[in-house]
Formats: structure tokens, sequence, C-alpha cells
């Protein structure tokens, strides 16, 4: 599944390409700058969604984690094995810092998203800009 994600996107990307290198040998760089910033919205799609399944692949992984643990400390019965006491306490704590740490996890990847999509505008400029200095740089050398 994930190969033939990653194979529809880079055949994807040669369409970009290709398109890209004819607008510019075309000097076409109003069309040129249209198929750009789609590139870059492709791109950053296409970013997001492999963040976000990962992000939700390792955040079911710890909450099942949490879930085990939880099960695990209501059934213990401290009463009938004194020495499962240290051990329950120990899980009970390690529950509380998986919590914690998956909230701090949480918190980071929404920080993450929320400075990612404030310069979305401007990444979006300067990729553009970038893009089309490179391909002014490649079609100026292929003509010389």
């Amino acid at each position: 599944m994930e190969n033939e994600l990653y194979n529809k996107f880079n055949e994807e990307i040669n369409r970009y390409r290709n398109s890209l290198l004819f607008y510019a040998r075309k000097c076409d760089w109003d069309t040129f700058k249209l198929n750009a910033g789609r590139l870059f919205d492709y791109v950053e799609s296409f970013e997001m969604t492999v963040l976000e399944r990962k992000f939700f692949r390792i955040t079911k992984i710890i909450v099942a984690v949490l879930f085990f643990m939880v099960i695990l400390i209501l059934k213990m019965n401290p009463d009938i094995y004194p020495e499962l006491a240290r051990v329950n306490e120990f899980m009970t704590v390690t529950a509380i810092a998986t919590c914690g740490f998956q909230v701090f996890f949480l918190f980071n990847y929404r920080m993450y998203l929320k400075g990612k999509l404030s310069c979305y505008k401007k990444r979006r400029e300067r990729f553009i800009m970038n893009i089309q200095r490179d391909f002014e740089d490649m079609t100026v050398s292929v003509a010389a």
C-alpha cells in the first residue's frame, strides 16, 4: 500500500516536472508559476497526509499500551499478593508518564501544524521563486 502511494507520488511529481520544463522552454513564466504553485500544494498535501498517518499510527500504539496498562492495574489485587503493590505502583506511574508524553506529543504536533500553516504563503512564494530560478538557469544553459 505504501509503495503504491509513493509510486503515485513519484509519477505525479514527474508529470509536474515535465510540465514545468515545457513551460520554461516556452518562456511562459505565468503558466509556469501557476503549475509550480500547484506542485507546491500537491507536495504539501502529500506531506501532511503522510505526517498525519504516522502521527496517528504512533498515537494508536500509545493508546493501546495505555489501555493495556490500565486493565492490568485494575485487575491486579495487591491485597492477595502484597509484592504486586510495588509493581502496581510502578505501572501507575508509568501510565501517568505515558499520558503526559502523549499530551506533549499532541501539543507539539499541533504547534508544528500551526507554524507550518502560518508561513504557508511565504514558503509557497519562496518555492515558486526558487524553482523558477532553477528552471531559468537550466533553460539558459541548455540554450547556450
